[in-house]
């Protein structure tokens, strides 16, 4: 083989250069030309995940880091990161949060950061405290941290089942869930403590994170006003929600607003958020089978949260030996004064109303899932069992409820009339149980299940909660003038806490 001449060399090597220049400015071009075509569209989205798009002050916090830091706000996103996490383990709280504001502030639209953060918040940051005030505020903070999170991706349905997830598992089901769930309550019947006009600085961080929770257009909520005849409003809240107050049991029409005076369960606002979930699209973290059920598992615990806070409720009294619930003030008849007793009565009779409403409509949102996710059956049938038992058990605690009522109102003398009120009650009673020994059966269906499983005795506590109602009511209608009742069978609860 002969060596090719220099100069043919050199010619080749440029030829071939010019060619490759050539096919880079041609192909540039075309990408500058498509990027150009494709810019109005990019613009489009990129209004539709913010929403303001003036020149707010949010908006300026949120792009002037962008502006000025450029490609460097990942690399400060991750040491902040690791920062955040020695200050986590190193229990620096106040640098905590601050870090966590900033990291969202640097990766506003990247929802990962505020789902971790928020769990962070939720669950390992409130463990590390042993004041349960102090966890429920952690709590509080995390779900605050998930709203901020949509305010820059609205629509999303991976943060809004987080949110989801906060009220349900967090708030409603952890193991501080009788004092968070009653806290909460509380909370939204004393949202009058933040009106314009009283003290600030007699309010809780909690309460005002609950102010602004309970507020949001999706709970469609409005403060209640006071019954004194003031200006003042956040005595509890009104819900106006026709889709979900399909059984109204008050006397009102459908679409009418119904009145939470003395709070409300967080599984509603469970429900809620589930219902924007499902109509944002599916979330990338859980299947749409399992989402679907979640608005119907909610309303399925709200009854059961009313039915617990009202059993333990009636528990405080009218048993002289009962030790008070989180959140109560009851025990002895003579430190429960007449206006705490009244309240009380209003309050449990709206839990019972609740009770009637709510169960047929997680009952008719149990078979909708089931139209649809058929597969899903084997699981749902024992939740619309469960469902069931619970609509009766309301109707018989509430007769129950009622004929004590009157007896305590008429000096705690029985008269004829009360006894047949108690009668009707333990029919009330006598009607439930079959239908919770059908929920059990589905829950335990074969007799080597009902045997050996170990769960099964919780189940019969519940059934055993209930005769012990019968026997206790039955011996109340046998009180002679001068005797003594006995009311250690409310201290059986006939619920799951």
């Amino acid at each position: 083989m002969t060596d090719q001449p220099k100069n043919v060399i050199i010619s080749t090597r440029r030829s071939s250069a010019r060619r490759d220049q050539l096919v880079a400015c041609v192909v540039g071009a075309a990408l500058l030309g498509g990027a150009m075509l494709y810019q109005p569209m990019l613009q489009n989205k990129r209004q539709g995940l913010v929403i303001d798009n003036d020149a707010s002050l949010k908006n300026l916090i949120v792009a002037f880091p962008r502006l000025t830091l450029g490609g460097f706000r990942g690399l400060l996103s991750t040491i902040l990161w690791m920062q955040a996490e020695e200050d986590k383990n190193e229990r620096r709280w106040v640098e905590l949060e601050t870090k966590y504001d900033l990291i969202g502030t640097l990766q506003p639209y990247f929802t990962t950061v505020y789902i971790f953060h928020a769990w962070n918040q939720a669950y390992n940051l409130s463990a590390q405290w042993h004041s349960v005030d102090a966890k429920y505020k952690w709590v509080l903070d995390g779900l605050s941290y998930l709203y901020k999170g949509e305010e820059y991706n609205p629509n999303n349905p991976d943060l809004q089942l987080e949110i989801g997830h906060l009220y349900f598992l967090k708030i409603s089901g952890s193991f501080e869930r009788i004092f968070y769930r009653a806290h909460w309550r509380a909370d939204i019947a004393r949202m009058y403590e933040l009106d314009e006009g009283l003290k600030q600085s007699d309010a809780t961080d909690a309460l005002k994170h609950v102010y602004n929770f309970v507020l949001r257009p999706q709970f469609k909520a409005e403060k209640l006003p006071a019954t004194d005849g003031s200006n003042r409003s956040g005595f509890g809240i009104a819900i106006t929600d026709p889709d979900l107050f399909t059984y109204r049991t008050d006397g009102k029409k459908v679409g009418e607003p119904v009145p939470f005076r003395y709070g409300l369960s967080p599984y509603y606002f469970a429900h809620q958020e589930y219902k924007r979930t499902l109509a944002s699209g599916n979330p990338t973290t859980t299947g749409i089978a399992v989402v679907d059920a979640w608005p119907a598992m909610s309303l399925r615990l709200w009854c059961r949260d009313d039915l617990y806070y009202t059993a333990t409720g009636l528990n405080e009294m009218f048993n002289p030996n009962a030790e008070p619930a989180v959140g109560g003030g009851g025990g002895e008849k003579s430190t429960l004064t007449a206006e705490e007793f009244n309240r009380r009565v209003l309050e449990y009779r709206d839990c019972y109303r609740n009770v009637e409403m709510i169960a047929p409509k997680s009952v008719d949102l149990f078979e909708q899932h089931l139209l649809k996710f058929p597969n899903n059956r084997s699981i749902h049938n024992k939740h619309i069992a469960e469902t069931k038992s619970y609509r009766q058990i309301a109707r018989a605690e509430s007769k129950m409820f009622e004929a004590l009522v009157r007896w305590h109102y008429n000096e705690r003398k029985m008269t004829p009339a009360i006894r047949n009120d108690l009668l009707a009650a333990i029919r009330g009673y006598e009607e439930a149980i079959p239908v919770m020994d059908a929920w059990i059966n589905t829950v335990f269906p074969t007799a080597q299940e009902r045997a050996m499983n170990p769960d099964r005795e919780d189940y019969d506590s519940y059934t055993n909660a209930l005769r012990a109602r019968i026997t206790g009511l039955q011996a109340l209608t046998q009180l002679g003038p001068t005797d003594q009742p006995n009311f250690s069978f409310l201290a059986q609860i006939p619920v799951e806490r």
